[in-house]
């Protein structure tokens, strides 16, 4: 990483994050913008050791994306002549589990979604406890933790944020669907989400706050299928407390070019959709919440344990529960 913190920038421009400029590296060089691959070009041209390190990461890439598992040993053997000893523990690994990670690499199915989900639901299981200097994975991870007294887990460090999740239609609705209904014919008047100061990028783990004419609603999505909503609770101008030993810096923003067109329009209607796919699904009964306005749809949704914005026409594997006053 510390070849990632040695470029030079502008002194009226704000640096790339770190994390960033390793994104860039883990991409298609192909998939990004011109303008960030002419930086990333320079910046890995200004550097010997870092020249080396997108090289093996974009071997490694074609390893897994062509399934080149044969070719494991060869990227292994090259990693440990170079300089690069961080490099040298990823190849480790891979030898502890050489079997499994050719098999990987070259046969066609994987289990890797499910994995995934099951490493969602260990990282949010209470019972997984771990130390406080790497709380920051966990909750990263969108692990909404449930110990009082625990403000990061358990509210992110958000001033008056105390979510009480929620799972299936009937139980949102009975606890929520009156207000929610009660929002008809008012303007949105401003929202806020989230952001990291380092790289600005959306922390969708914490809830998006909607604010209707001095009724604000604050929506948050959890796990699989359990959704918290609270009303006039969260103090969007106090300061997110609690990351003081963390690299990341996360700040209450106002910008947002999906939500930005529809302050000002009028509320027509509320709805609450719930996921039932043709198909077998985990995600299966997960309610989202739909804000119709006259030229457009705006949902907050579950993304995995996380909040998801759309807008436009849902889905059509939602059912559509609308709230009448």
């Amino acid at each position: 990483m510390r070849y990632l913190t040695q470029g030079r920038a502008d002194p009226d421009r704000i640096p790339p994050s770190p994390r960033r400029r390793a994104g860039w590296l883990a991409s298609r060089p192909a998939d990004l913008p011109d303008h960030l691959r002419r930086h990333l070009d320079a910046l890995v041209a200004s550097c010997p050791q870092l020249t080396v390190l997108a090289a093996r990461i974009r071997a490694f890439a074609a390893l897994l994306t062509e399934r080149h598992g044969a070719d494991l040993d060869v990227w292994i053997k090259t990693v440990r002549g170079n300089d690069l000893p961080a490099l040298h523990a990823f190849a480790h690994g891979l030898d502890t589990d050489h079997d499994a990670v050719v098999a990987g690499l070259t046969l066609p199915d994987s289990n890797g979604p499910t994995e995934g989900v099951i490493t969602k639901v260990i990282l949010w299981n209470p019972s997984c406890q771990v130390p406080p200097r790497i709380r920051l994975l966990r909750v990263c991870a969108g692990r909404l933790g449930r110990r009082p007294g625990d403000s990061v887990a358990v509210g992110l460090g958000i001033s008056g944020f105390k979510p009480s999740f929620l799972a299936g239609i009937e139980s949102v609705r009975q606890a929520h669907g009156s207000r929610l209904a009660m929002l008809a014919g008012r303007p949105l008047t401003g929202f806020a989400l989230v952001r990291f100061v380092e790289d600005g990028d959306w922390f969708a783990d914490c809830p998006v706050v909607l604010d209707f004419d001095g009724v604000q609603v604050e929506v948050c999505h959890s796990k699989l299928d359990e959704l918290s909503m609270g009303w006039d609770t969260i103090n969007t101008a106090a300061t997110i407390t609690g990351w003081e030993c963390f690299e990341l810096t996360p700040e209450w923003s106002h910008s947002d070019e999906r939500l930005e067109p529809f302050v000002r329009q009028e509320l027509r209607e509320v709805a609450l959709l719930e996921w039932r796919p043709a198909d077998r699904d985990l995600a299966a009964g997960t309610v989202a919440v739909e804000f119709a306005f006259a030229g457009d749809c705006l949902r907050i949704v579950n993304g995995l344990d996380e909040n998801r914005i759309e807008v436009g026409a849902a889905q059509p594997d939602y059912i559509r529960h609308r709230l009448g006053r």
